[in-house]
């Protein structure tokens, strides 16, 4: 992550990993054919001749070059100098392309040890932070005692929330209302619950080695930052973390709280393509990341997914997880329609979450987020990306940070 060298590894490694996949889709093809060549014929029990030695051969040795040319390539990069220590922040083009990977396969990377995986840090609009008193101090020389972390959402980092070089919310906090704004950069490929149980234990550090003592913390998370946010709270509150004292308000931005109608279409399509022979191998939709099969209802626990066949149909069986009591939570949804009655806003929401799900609404009362009524608002004539730059947004939790005063 911190240099060119590490980027073009672990963009080798893809690239041999892409190869591997493709040969095999391709080899399962070519058993389906060959085993049921007709679809209204008898699938014989044996793989027919069309599928025989020669073919095998074929696939084998495809595999193989390429096993071959990976140890090779891996070998060249280790013979390469290792990358002076940097917390340097990386090119803007090459870190919104690693975070677009890392959100469709970020599990892959972490679980084949890709340099491309990207480990969980807080950074500034410059700097990747490293959690002790000494060198925060450093880095932040202007330390407030009111800190607000910004979490972005699927295939996003924290130039998410920039536009035009200016990191506009943070900013805002910061010159209106005196906050120190810090940004979490994470794979957003791995499960909700993983990346949650890290963020709840990373919060524990940071707030231990801040120059001064943390007086108040605010988490703001746009989609599945949201759901992020939610679950490092609940696993916080299960180890008894020492900052969920300082916690006073959580803002979550367009966060299907209830899950996605686009991740569940793409299950849907998934599961649709199983069932069809002869395109069951080109059901891609198996090798998403495990953060995206997560948005299907909005899985923030382990048990939420443990033990269930992520590609398999099955109903919405989450663990409740309620909202901290003590702690203001706000809910921003953003709206195609242009006011309330638009059925167009109803049936789309900002087109990759429904407003019901981003206000915390469920027919279900255990999974209902009781939340007050002045705490939601619905932003019309927006999309989903709107909530992390628009003006009308920014203003909104500028006011909801005057509400409850930190100062």
């Amino acid at each position: 992550m911190k240099t060119s060298i590490t980027t073009l590894h672990g963009g080798s490694q893809l690239v041999f990993d892409t190869v591997e996949n493709i040969t095999n889709t391709v080899e399962r093809m070519h058993e389906t054919i060959a085993r049921h060549p007709l679809p209204w014929a008898r699938q014989p029990k044996e793989i027919t001749k069309a599928h025989g030695l020669i073919a095998s051969t074929i696939y084998s040795t495809i595999r193989g070059v390429n096993n071959v040319l990976r140890t090779g390539a891996d070998r060249a990069f280790d013979f390469l100098p290792e990358p002076e220590p940097d917390n340097a922040w990386p090119a803007a083009a090459e870190l919104r392309a690693i975070a677009a990977l890392n959100g469709a396969f970020g599990d892959h990377f972490e679980a084949r040890g890709n340099a491309l995986a990207i480990p969980m840090s807080l950074t500034t609009p410059s700097h990747q932070l490293e959690l002790n008193t000494e060198a925060l101090t450093s880095a932040v020389p202007e330390a407030s005692p009111h800190l607000v972390i910004l979490v972005h959402g699927l295939g996003m980092s924290e130039l998410c929330w920039s536009r035009n070089a200016s990191f506009c919310m943070g900013s805002r906090l910061q010159d209106e209302m005196g906050c120190t704004p810090l940004y979490l950069r994470y794979n957003s490929g791995r499960h909700i619950s993983t990346n949650g149980r890290e963020l709840a234990e990373l919060l524990e550090q940071l707030c231990a080695t801040w120059p001064v003592p943390v007086e108040s913390l605010s988490l703001i998370g746009h989609s599945m930052g949201g759901l992020l946010i939610r679950s490092a709270c609940w696993y916080a509150d299960k180890a008894e973390n020492s900052w969920l004292a300082s916690l006073g308000r959580v803002l979550c931005l367009g966060t299907p709280h209830h899950g996605s109608p686009v991740a569940k279409a793409g299950h849907a399509l998934t599961v649709a393509m199983e069932r069809i022979p002869y395109i069951e191998p080109l059901a891609i939709g198996r090798r998403r990341s495990a953060g995206i099969k997560d948005l299907k209802y909005g899985n923030l626990l382990d048990e939420d997914w443990q033990g269930h066949h992520p590609d398999h149909s099955r109903p919405d069986s989450r663990t409740a997880v309620p909202l901290l009591p003590n702690v203001e939570y706000y809910f921003a949804a953003a709206s195609l329609g242009r006011d309330k009655d638009d059925p167009l806003g109803h049936a789309l929401g900002d087109i990759l979450v429904r407003c019901d799900s981003a206000m915390g609404s469920h027919s279900n009362d255990l999974h209902h987020l009781k939340i007050k009524d002045e705490n939601c608002q619905v932003f019309h004539e927006k999309s989903h990306l709107d909530l992390l730059t628009d003006d009308a947004v920014q203003q909104q939790i500028v006011n909801w940070f005057g509400a409850d005063s930190i100062d």
